[in-house]
């Protein structure tokens, strides 16, 4: 075939070939005529046949066209195929070929046929390897080898057919000037080219044929073989979202609903899901971690840390000593960057806290955790340490660690820099992945921001980011270095937090030096070897409350759950497909949503009961409401009310802890005399729950808070004058400063020359002022002067908290806030305070206002703020310090469950109330909730009235009562009537009366009770509070009982003529009661009827322990019946006859003596005696007793003597002795005497006698009385 104007090509076939023999050499021969043929020997190793005429060429020798003016032509060395060169335009040549093997040609060539051939211009070959790859949405990039030939003529066009259908029915082309195909470094002649037609344009998602041919002056060439692609991109996102939540709920609002329309553009792929993301403005403090760990204890260590925010700052602190306190840590860093003539504030919000290790410290730094500044918000970079031993032989070791990570209000998108570098024109391809996504297309190495942006938003791990170019960066301020020729920020604006770093392949791009590089630079906050920030490459940071959710592709929906009532969210949706992920984040209408804080539900399981015990309050019982609508409880209010409307309620508020009363100081300066505070301090005195603690210096001007310590300042009026190098300061126009501008005051003037620098006023006198410096800077009127409190600065100058150190903190008293001063009592305070401050007031003194966020201690207790000390001056007068308590704290325990209501009482005992209760908290009260029955006050009923005892009958008693005073405010239900053998009631019986139809009185028998049991009785009365107080009966206790019966033993005697004795014993039964009484009747007649008068007749009542009884005045002429009655509380017995039935006086023979003794006597043989007269007569009745007690007999009417002597005078007494008891003996003997005493002599000594003795009257001789022994004297 002809190649071009000067060349034929020629195609071999391979000849078929038996028994596997081996061709080594073509032979061709070529001619310009038919007659005159040159030969060409082509030389093969190893041409083999597989059956199939494939040929395996191993090498071609190099052969020369020699016949004519051709020239040499090249066989190429892998060919099966010879193009022969340098031939003739127009000239026809033949061409023939035979293969030859190890056989030698002998003339039996087979030659193949012959070809004819004319050199001239063809169209170009087509390109060869064409593949097209994925590009945008909207377009493919193609690659492909350039065409072997141009077919003789330059190549002035690609011609590309794509179409929808494989057979190219309805084709489209677009033309390529060859010059834009780019071609890829180190690939031969492999070319890359970005194909997005436009008319028409791709379909995205159409599976596109294609097609391409070259094109030149000849023609256009044979079409490259057919490829395949789709062009494809990230979808659009959700055409539209709206974002709701609800206003009102039965429970805490958690939840939010987000609703969208599906994407206008699927970018050539379906849907297949959504990418639902919410998240907070909260921010989350950074906390780092300074670890001083030794071996054995350290003295002269020090320690310093530096912070570096940018490639470009890095500020290292003075040196700390190795157990340096957390106040002087935190003075260090807050002052970092500070200078008088360069005030770089690089860290202004700050807390730290110390622990102590067991070998070593460990300091605690938070950043970022106050709400009204954002300096050191979010992802820090880390503080870096440096230990010196100062020759300690501890081995100090000093760390720094990160225990979580910052992040600022509403996160922070990663910025990566993506870096092109080398010298020289550079020229290439290169090719990003991301977190595991494919390749990207080939991004040229001069391509602009939107190029690279369109690459990375097709791969499937990245949403959306921004890129801009900024190709004259200066690099030292970023942290980069090198041959830059492009830079470009990458931002990732959807891929939430801190994500990988892009990956490069960078292989295809060169320069003409051989440094060509396309470098990335992660977003993160790592430090280089000098602890300077690498780069200012931005790390990512994931919000506060960050969620996501990915939903089916179906839904345009979803439900946000979990979320926090009364908390600001924003929400954000993307659409995603299979290849290129998802797409731009859309913001929903409205683009944020706060889920309702709400009044709280009402309070549940509401009721009313009595106050058992109480009588003017109630207990009213409830359990929280359901829902606190997301905003805790503060207190419940509960209403009480006669009427079911609650026209006038009586109403109390219980507190719970979320309502917690804080306890408030005001602490205040001030000064007499007419001068103004001019410096000094003083110090205050905590006292709580018992322990004092003192606070140290607190400066006259302290600032309130913490984080006011960096400095506040204001701006002070009139305008104030300056001349350089003095110290005078005067107003322009001339006005009066005293009380405005005071002693101590630091200021700084807009003109001064160091413009971070503090000048102390020194004096002020009416229009002017003197500094306690001469001021550098502007002459005149300065534009603007302020007055500083607190203020950074250097270790001697700062006016940032710190304890005493002589290096770091040497005038302690100046530095701190009244807050800091506080807190500093960890003992005390946990908590901590909340201080404001007010002034200066004219006289250059200031309020502070302290609030204990700690709950109150019980009263007494609780927090007591008084003055320890002060040390303040003044320019006149006394400067001095007072404390004042403005509001008591309380600390509410359980506000629910069961509540005394009012808690003082003043309800009316018996009225019925109804209750209601409602909760309230931040957003106001809850709709009330009623306890679904009234209740009256009630108190058990006080004791029952007029209990009275009454015996019926020797089994029974009848208790007899009326109603009580106070029912208690309730009806009486019942009373219970109990019994004891006990006044404690032990093993008391009872019965209940029910039945109080009939009204009081009420009756009660007791029966079943055993006689003569004394039985204590007591009555209570029971209401629905229970049983009210006993009531002892009257009499407390009764026994069951009859009348008694007689008494026994009746037994009279004659006494005397005008006596008669009577004697009994107790009966045989008392009728279960105590005998009271006996009583003795007598009568002239058996029938004690008769007519006769006292004292012939009648009766004497004795108590129950007399048993005889002496009659007197009788006559002796008349009998006498007698008879006895026993009597208790029953009445009397019958009467008991005595034996005899009757008698009659008369003078009776005496009765015995008594109290006879007998004893030795003083002379040997002797035993002296002596007895009493006679005290019961003859008959041995006594005539009286008192209990156990024998009385006397009465003495006769007119006589002096009583009559147990029979009624005759005894004239005489009867000794008689004997040695035996029964006086019978021979030894022995009477004796009579006049007296009571009588001395026997003569009787044998030693020897035992019995003695006895009688009495003797007129009427005869009595009995002996009772005989008594004894020994006479030896």
């Amino acid at each position: 075939m002809v190649a071009n104007i000067a060349a034929v090509l020629l195609l071999l076939l391979l000849p078929a070939l038996a028994n596997g023999e081996l061709i080594h050499q073509y032979k061709i021969e070529f001619l310009s005529n038919a007659g005159n043929v040159e030969a060409l020997e082509v030389d093969t190793a190893h041409l083999a046949s597989d059956g199939d005429a494939g040929v395996e060429v191993d090498a071609f020798a190099t052969a020369n066209a020699t016949s004519l003016e051709y020239g040499d032509c090249v066989l190429p060395a892998d060919a099966s195929s010879h193009e022969i060169c340098g031939l003739q335009s127009s000239q026809t040549y033949f061409v023939r070929v035979f293969a030859l093997n190890e056989v030698p040609a002998q003339g039996n060539e087979k030659w193949s046929g012959i070809l004819p051939a004319i050199p001239q211009d063809q169209v170009p070959d087509p390109p060869s390897s064409f593949e097209a790859l994925v590009l945008s949405s909207d377009g493919l990039q193609i690659l492909f080898d350039w065409p072997a030939r141009d077919g003789g003529q330059p190549i002035t066009d690609f011609v590309v057919t794509y179409d929808t259908k494989e057979d190219f029915s309805s084709p489209h082309e677009m033309s390529i000037a060859p010059s834009l195909p780019q071609v890829i470094p180190g690939s031969s002649d492999r070319y890359i080219f970005d194909l997005v037609p436009t008319s028409p344009p791709f379909t995205p998602g159409e599976t596109y044929y294609l097609k391409m041919a070259a094109e030149n002056s000849v023609g256009l060439g044979v079409a490259s073989l057919t490829t395949y692609g789709a062009s494809s991109g990230p979808l659009a996102p959700p055409s539209a979202a709206v974002l709701t939540t609800l206003d009102q709920s039965d429970m805490p609002v958690t939840e939010a609903t987000v609703s969208w329309a599906p994407p206008l553009s699927t970018g050539g792929y379906p849907i297949n899901g959504y990418l639902v993301e919410w998240w907070s403005e909260e921010k989350l403090p950074e906390v780092q971690t300074v670890r001083l760990l030794y071996t054995s204890q350290l003295s002269e260590t020090t320690f310093t840390l530096s912070y570096s925010p940018s490639p470009t700052v890095k500020r290292e602190t003075s040196n700390l000593p190795w157990n340096v306190s957390a106040d002087l840590v935190r003075r260090a860093l807050l002052n970092l960057g500070w200078n008088e003539n360069d005030d770089l504030l690089l860290i202004s919000d700050v807390e730290v806290s110390r622990t102590t290790l067991a070998n070593g410290y460990q300091w605690t730094i938070t950043f970022g955790d106050n709400l009204d500044r954002s300096l050191n918000d979010g992802d820090q970079a880390s503080l870096s340490a440096s230990v010196m031993d100062n020759g300690d032989a501890g081995s100090p070791t000093i760390t720094v660690s990160t225990s979580q990570d910052g992040r600022r209000p509403g996160g922070r998108n990663e910025v990566q820099y993506l870096q092109v570098v080398g010298t020289g024109t550079l020229s290439g391809f290169y090719r990003m992945k991301f977190e595991g996504s494919v390749w990207s297309a080939h991004i040229p190495v001069n391509a602009d921001a939107v190029t690279i942006q369109k690459a990375l938003e097709q791969l499937s791990t990245i949403g959306e980011v921004t890129v801009t170019q900024n190709d004259s960066v200066d690099q030292s301020q970023i942290g980069t270095g090198g041959d830059l020729v492009h830079h470009y920020a990458i931002t990732f604006v959807s891929n939430s937090g801190n994500v990988e770093a892009l990956v490069v392949d960078a292989t295809p791009i060169v320069s003409p030096d051989g440094n060509a590089n396309v470098i990335i630079v992660d977003g993160s906050n790592s430090l280089d070897t000098l602890n300077t920030k690498d780069s200012a490459a931005i790390p990512g940071e994931l919000p506060v409350h960050y969620g996501s959710a990915l939903v089916d592709a179906t839904a345009d929906s979803y439900k946000i759950t979990g979320l926090v009532t009364g908390l600001e969210y924003f929400v954000a949706v993307s659409a995603s497909n299979a290849v290129h992920g998802h797409s731009h984040r859309l913001l929903p209408t409205p683009s944020s949503i706060t889920p309702p804080l709400q009044t709280p539900g009402s309070p549940t399981q509401v009721s009313l009961d009595v106050n058992s015990g109480y009588s003017d309050s109630l207990v009213v019982s409830f359990d929280p409401p359901e829902s606190d609508g997301g905003s805790e409880i503060l207190f419940y209010r509960v209403e009480l009310d006669p009427t079911p409307s609650f026209d006038s309620p009586i109403v109390q508020d219980f507190y719970c802890p979320a309502g917690n009363r804080r306890t408030e100081w005001e602490v205040e300066t001030s000064v007499d005399g007419g001068g103004v505070i001019s410096g000094g301090s003083f110090r205050l005195e905590l006292e709580v729950d018992g322990f004092s603690s003192v606070t140290a210096e607190i400066p006259y001007d302290a600032v309130a808070l913490a984080s006011n310590e960096t400095g506040i300042f204001e701006e002070l009026l009139p305008n104030l004058s300056t001349t350089a190098n003095s110290n005078a300061l005067s107003t322009i126009p001339p006005v009066d400063i005293e009380g405005v501008l005071f002693p101590g005051d630091r200021l700084r003037f807009s003109g001064q020359s160091a413009p971070y620098k503090y000048y102390e006023v020194q004096s002020v006198t009416g229009t002017s002022a003197v500094l306690t410096e001469s001021f550098l800077g502007d002459d005149g009127v300065q534009v603007s002067t302020t007055r500083h409190y607190g203020g950074r600065g250097s270790p001697l100058s700062s006016r940032v908290h710190c304890t005493y150190d002589a290096d770091l903190c040497p005038d302690e008293d100046k530095s701190g806030s009244m807050q800091s001063k506080l807190e500093a009592l960890t003992t005390a305070i946990e908590s901590g305070v909340s201080v404001d401050r007010e002034g200066p007031r004219s006289d250059n003194s200031f309020i502070w206002r302290v609030t204990f966020l700690d709950d109150a201690y019980p009263q007494g207790s609780d927090f007591d703020l008084s003055v320890h000390s002060t040390s303040l001056t003044a320019t006149a007068g006394t400067a001095q310090v007072a404390t004042s308590l403005l509001n008591s704290g309380h600390t509410y325990s359980s506000c629910t469950g069961s509540l005394v209501t009012p808690t003082y009482g003043g309800l009316v005992k018996g009225l019925l109330y109804n209750a209601r209760v409602s909760a309230r908290n931040n957003e106001g009260y809850s709709l009330p909730a009623a306890a679904p029955l009234a209740v009256a006050p009630k108190v058990i009923p006080s004791a029952p009235t007029g209990v009275t005892l009454d015996v019926v009958s020797a089994t029974e008693l009848r208790v007899i009562f009326g109603s009580p005073a106070d029912n208690g405010g309730d009806t009486i239900t019942s009373y219970l009537i109990e019994w004891s053998l006990s006044s404690s009631f032990a093993e008391a019986e009872s019965s209940t009366l029910v039945y109080l139809a009939g009204g009081s009185p009420f009756f009660v028998n007791i029966d079943g009770l055993t006689t003569g049991e004394s039985y204590y009785v007591r009555v209570r009365a029971r209401n629905s509070q229970g049983y009210g107080i006993s009531q002892m009966s009257t009499p407390s206790s009764l026994n069951p009982h009859q009348k008694p019966a007689p008494p026994t033993n009746v037994r009279l005697g004659v006494t005397s003529s005008t006596m008669l004795t009577v004697g009994w014993q107790a009966p045989l039964s008392n009728g279960g009661d105590l005998i009271q009484k006996y009583r003795i009747e007598w009568d002239t007649r058996a029938s004690f009827a008769s007519s006769s008068a006292p004292p012939h007749k009648g009766y004497i009542d004795v108590d129950a322990d007399v048993w005889s009884q002496t009659l007197q005045l009788l006559s002796d002429e008349k009998s006498y019946y007698l008879k006895v009655y026993a009597s208790n509380t029953a009445g009397f017995s019958s009467g008991q006859l005595a034996t005899p039935s009757d008698a009659t006086p008369a003078n009776q023979p005496p009765g015995s003596p008594h109290s006879l003794l007998a004893s030795s006597g003083s002379a040997i043989g002797a035993i002296e005696v002596s007895w009493q007269r006679p005290r019961i007569p003859a008959h041995n009745i006594p005539c009286s007793n008192n209990g156990a007690t024998i009385l006397d007999c009465p003495t006769p009417y007119g006589g002096s003597i009583p009559a147990s002597d029979g009624g005759q005078d005894v004239y005489e007494y009867e000794l008689e002795w004997n040695e035996r008891v029964d006086f019978l003996g021979s030894d022995g003997g009477r004796k009579t005497y006049v007296g009571t005493h009588a001395v026997l002599t003569n009787l044998y000594p030693g020897r035992t006698y019995f003695v006895r003795v009688l009495a003797r009257n007129a009427v005869g001789s009595g009995k002996y009385g009772h005989v008594v022994a004894t020994t006479a004297k030896q």
